[in-house]
């Protein structure tokens, strides 16, 4: 009988990591539903132990060297490593913490006990596919092989076994459908036990000595590649493995002697309203504080989610207690009166509101990609490849403004922009590769490629209160993408908002803006200014490029946000010139510069 042979997908991995955390999100949430728990309480709760679960699986990968650096510097330098034995401690410790601060008891345990290793279970179909946490060679009929560029092949052609040529891997043991296994025999003991009699925290305890006991003879088949926690051998066992030991056995007494002695039975203890709040601001702090790559995208969603429906829920929660009104009722009339606010206003436009604008401009600046093959939690990492590009664009454009309403102004437009992109391939680098993302090398091999971008869009205004616009950029846009090589962007959505006071102080948002979106996309945010006046403005904020951000919902990267600077400059009653600079004083720049013409109105004669 051949051997199996799983499909690689960059994306396997991130997906069902994903899924995992959802799955097990809606079965707390059935738990707290069944279990009568205060939402508000609840969901704290919840994200502050989901949390130091995923911080937990990083953390306890680290040597003693990354915890030194780690409290001297505040800053991590340990693997990308993951195990979900850290994740369990983490999030044993959270729940230890903050049950006490919210109020809840012993049995919140319990609440978590089912969904923790569902999800542990639904995720490990990401690592199978991926191959992280694999196991060791077998000449067994149950043994899968991977394909090339996957963690266990470079493992066997690293260590000599294996020829670079070779079409699949050796046969190793499927380790990560052994663990599924462990959990979904774990999951069905919870069930069966469900219905006795039990003292709080009975369940958890129960599943998690489970889960130690099976981890522990999973460690004799379990690859060390796979697998980076405690993998050097002391007396005959792994590191880990003695470990274990002594957590099983620490955790049985603790079982049976729970088991024996009666405890009260009260689910939740009603505190001070400023608890919840206290936690949602210490976590919101938290996340703030950590660096970029202390949490993936999937992660960032997991625990922001949570906490934007915390902080939504005491929104909610406040307003009805200053209007005494659900807070649904308020949505309407306070939507309706912005809109009639700032679009209704009957202050008269200080210019006419008819006219055409022509413009031209330029734009240039530098990028850097990156490419990389993510090996889902084993945290192993190939050498990457990387480019840099060298763009520059001219362009034109026409737009016509019409009044819109008693105050505001419509204006519909287009831009033309022509240029093009030289590409510097780094040397010396190792692109991995696989079928899922085939890679363009002809931009590579010409040196250049051609920018075309055909720009038209809408924006409606108030000259006193708020701006917004809509795009599309159309063509050969850009090539910025982060693991996509050689790939160009024919279709890229552009967005602008600004609100507030315009002459004075207002908030400033954009994507891919004019001149902003080829050759390497922008999304800024910022304040803005018109000092006073209608036609002068200065922007200054922080931006992301695209050429560092713009990759899968699901994709790691290590964007890092820098400064802007903008601004609106008028030159007479008609001439306007529009600069922008954005830099991470490194790899990426822009720099543009765009004039603009305002074409005399012709009054409309008047009727007699």
């Amino acid at each position: 009988m051949p051997p199996l042979v799983l499909p690689s997908s960059t994306d396997s991995y991130l997906i069902f990591y994903l899924a995992g955390f959802a799955v097990a999100g809606l079965l707390l949430a059935r738990e707290a539903y069944a279990r009568q728990y205060a939402w508000r309480h609840w969901l704290p709760l919840l994200a502050g132990t989901m949390l130091c679960l995923i911080l937990g699986t990083r953390l306890v990968a680290g040597s003693g060297t990354d915890w030194q650096h780690l409290l001297l510097h505040g800053e991590w330098t340990g693997p990308n490593s993951r195990s979900i034995l850290g994740g369990i401690v983490g999030a044993a410790v959270a729940l230890a913490v903050l049950r006490r601060v919210l109020g809840f008891n012993r049995g919140v345990y319990d609440a978590f006990a089912l969904p923790l290793f569902v999800g542990l279970a639904v995720q490990g179909v990401g690592c199978l596919l991926t191959g992280c946490c694999f196991g060791t060679p077998t000449t067994n009929l149950g043994g899968v092989c991977y394909a090339p560029h996957t963690l266990p092949f470079l493992t066997q052609v690293a260590r000599g076994v294996l020829p670079s040529t070779a079409a699949h891997s050796l046969p190793v043991h499927p380790a990560q459908i052994y663990q599924i296994v462990l959990c979904i025999l774990i999951v069905g003991s919870l069930r069966l036990r469900r219905s006795q009699r039990q003292a709080p925290g009975q369940q958890f305890l129960l599943a998690v000595l489970l889960y130690a006991a099976g981890r522990f003879g999973l460690e004799f088949i379990h690859d060390s590649a796979g697998d980076l926690l405690g993998t050097s051998l002391w007396h005959g066992l792994k590191q880990v493995q003695w470990l274990l030991l002594l957590v099983v056995t620490a955790l049985a007494g603790v079982w049976l002697y729970r088991g024996r002695v009666t405890h009260h039975s009260s689910s939740f203890t009603s505190l001070g309203h400023w608890r919840p709040r206290l936690v949602v601001g210490v976590l919101l702090l938290i996340t703030a504080l950590l660096s970029t790559g202390w949490l993936t995208m999937p992660e960032q969603l997991v625990v922001k989610s949570l906490l934007l429906a915390s902080l939504l829920l005491e929104a909610g929660l406040w307003a009805r207690r200053q209007t005494r009104q659900a807070p649904q009722l308020l949505a309407l009339p306070v939507l309706l009166s912005g809109v009639v606010l700032l679009l209704t206003s009957q202050a008269p436009a200080p210019d006419p509101r008819r006219y055409t604008t022509i413009s031209a401009g330029g734009l240039a600046g530098t990028s850097e990609q990156y490419f990389g093959y993510p090996y889902g939690c084993s945290g192993t990492q190939l050498s990457t490849s990387t480019y840099r590009q060298r763009f520059a664009v001219g362009a034109v454009g026409v737009a016509r403004t019409w009044p819109l309403m008693q105050a505001s102004t419509i204006t519909v437009g287009a831009n033309l922009g022509v240029g093009r992109s030289n590409f510097r391939p780094q040397q010396d680098t190792i692109y991995a590769g696989n079928y899922y993302s085939p890679f363009n090398y002809k931009p590579f091999e010409r040196g250049h490629a051609q920018l075309l971008s055909f720009n038209p869009y809408v924006e409606v205004a108030n000259p006193k209160y708020i701006r917004v616009g809509l795009g599309l950029h159309l063509g050969n846009v850009a090539y910025d993408y982060v693991y996509k090589p050689g790939r160009v962007s024919n279709v890229r959505l552009q967005a602008l908002v600004e609100v507030g006071m315009l002459n004075t102080l207002y908030l400033h948002g954009s994507t891919n803006y004019g001149l902003q979106g080829i050759g390497n996309g922008f999304s800024t945010l910022g304040l803005g200014t018109g000092f006073g006046q209608e036609r002068l403005r200065l922007v200054g904020g922080v931006a992301l490029a695209n050429s560092e951000a713009n990759a899968g919902l699901l994709d790691k990267t290590e964007a890092r946000s820098f400064p802007f600077l903008q601004a609106q400059i008028p030159l007479g009653e008609q001439w306007t010139l529009e600069p922008f600079a954005a830099t991470n004083f490194g790899s990426v720049q822009s720099f543009q510069l765009r004039a603009s013409f305002r074409m005399p109105s012709r009054t409309p004669a008047s009727h007699k």
